[in-house]
């Protein structure tokens, strides 16, 4: 057998190779992590960023005891309370307020003016009046911008990625509507000479823009529904539904849009068809509610108002379900397959077959009930209730 011929130079290189392989494995690993985070968050666009830094600014900066629940506020001035994201909205006579699930006070907006409007969907909220031309985006926890049009806002809309649609009447027009970017950039613009926009909704893009439109003609009310893509001049659709007052229209997430009136509502189809519709007499239209999805809750009465018609229109393909109450609910809420319904001191969880999954007994009155993932809120004689 012949002599092996062993190089150290060459064997202590390759050793040297393999120990510095080895210490540099580790970093290595956490720059193609750091590498990937960064991608993704580039990605995520400014409205992903702005609710990573809402979530950092939701953490306490002190140490001690939070307020807590019940939140108290003055009940001559309380308005209304509703969601931002998964946190209650305060809105009063002043301004609006953000508190957190531990009822740290994590945003409040000081506001000019009365009959605060607000739209809020995906942890953003567009808070405006129709007395006042000046608008405000907010997050829950920081004020994101601001906006001042020719004349007072009619109606508005905030999108899941950030963009936000506006209306307003002019001298020179019935309504005209604005489209914003998250850059706050405008982007798009309509005029409408003769109807009178009321009602916006965004896709999930901020690409398209659906509006209801109300008329008169011979002395007869009609509707328009009207879908644009805001890279374009010409609608993608324009639906004239006669005798309807078109209250709300919905961009579900799916693509699906529904449109509810005061004596009907239809679900259309991107071509602007009618695909199905339920009828109700013209005084007989109770709530409606929406949640980020686009799932819609429509309440109507019946029988003289003895019961109450539940209808859960899903934002994607499932089946339309209906089911009834026998009582007035004095709010309601949806999220996802639940349906809450309050009524006296008593929160009814339904599924949407109409199963009562869970009941709540309240401390007092329920004026308003929200659907969270962290919980149950409520408004009780001008106390916000954690559950």
């Amino acid at each position: 057998m012949a002599d092996r011929t062993v190089d150290f130079q060459k064997e202590r290189s390759k050793a040297l190779k393999k120990k510095i392989l080895r210490k540099l494995r580790i970093p290595g690993a956490i720059m193609v992590i750091v590498l990937i985070l960064t991608v993704i968050y580039m990605l995520m666009g400014e409205i992903g960023h702005s609710n990573i830094a809402d979530s950092f600014r939701a953490i306490p900066k002190t140490v001690g005891e939070s307020r807590g629940f019940p939140y108290n506020e003055d009940e001559l001035s309380l308005d209304r309370v509703m969601l931002i994201g998964d946190k209650p909205l305060i809105v009063s006579d002043t301004g609006v307020e953000v508190i957190s699930n531990n009822a740290d006070k994590l945003f409040d907006c000081h506001l000019d003016w009365g009959d605060t409007r607000v739209n809020s969907f995906n942890g953003r909220a567009l808070v405006y009046s129709n007395t006042s031309a000046k608008v405000f985006l907010i997050s829950r926890t920081s004020e994101l911008a601001v906006y001042d049009e020719e004349s007072p806002i009619v109606t508005g809309a905030v999108g899941r990625n950030g963009s936000v649609a506006l209306s307003y009447s002019t001298d020179g027009s019935q309504s005209v509507v604005k489209v914003y970017k998250p850059s706050k950039k405008l982007y798009w613009q309509w005029q409408c000479d003769r109807e009178y926009v009321s009602s916006l909704s965004l896709s999930p893009s901020g690409g398209k823009i659906l509006i209801s439109a109300i008329g008169v003609d011979n002395a007869e009310i009609y509707s328009r529904i009207i879908l644009f893509d805001t890279r374009k001049t010409a609608p993608q659709f324009d639906t004239k539904i006669e005798g309807t007052t078109i209250l709300k229209v919905i961009y579900a997430s799916s693509g699906k849009m529904i449109a509810v009136g005061d004596n009907k509502t239809v679900v259309l189809n991107h071509k602007g068809e009618i695909k199905s519709q339920f009828k109700y007499a013209d005084d007989a239209l109770y709530t409606v509610d929406s949640d980020n999805d686009g799932n819609v809750l429509l309440c109507y009465k019946e029988f003289g108002g003895s019961k109450i018609k539940a209808v859960r229109i899903p934002a994607g393909m499932g089946k339309i379900r209906e089911f009834e109450i026998g009582y007035m609910p004095e709010s309601a809420d949806i999220r996802g397959g639940k349906i809450a319904f309050a009524s006296g001191n008593t929160v009814e969880i339904f599924n949407t077959g109409g199963k009562i999954l869970k009941t709540y007994d309240c401390g007092q009155d329920v004026k308003t009930v929200l659907l969270s993932n962290s919980g149950l809120f409520t408004l009780e004689n001008g106390s916000v209730c954690k559950y």
